[in-house]
């Protein structure tokens, strides 16, 4: 399992990066080939993005592709809840947001 590990801690900065919308607008320099996630993800803080750098922090280097997308499950069902909370308050005639 390791060298599995090891391969996706070094190819999920290349999803990342690929798959962000407007990726060419961060401030920061592709991955590196090779570069593992902790490290790409020390210098997306860089970026001034923070969604971004919640996507690189939450795939770190101990973790494998499907914990990482677990993880981001999670994180899709807190937004939502919160998303359904604000929508609730603003449907109730509160002072908006």
């Amino acid at each position: 399992m390791m060298p599995n590990h090891t391969k996706w801690s070094q190819t999920v900065p290349q999803i990342l990066y690929g798959a962000y919308p407007d990726q060419d607008l961060l401030p920061i320099e592709p991955p590196h080939p090779g570069e593992p996630i902790g490290a790409f993800a020390r210098r997306a803080e860089q970026a001034g993005d923070t969604l971004f750098l919640f996507l690189c922090r939450e795939a770190d280097d101990e973790i494998d592709a499907e914990e990482y997308s677990s993880r981001l499950d999670r994180a899709l069902r807190d937004i939502d809840a919160i998303r359904v909370a604000c929508r609730a308050h603003i449907s109730a005639g509160a002072d908006n947001l």
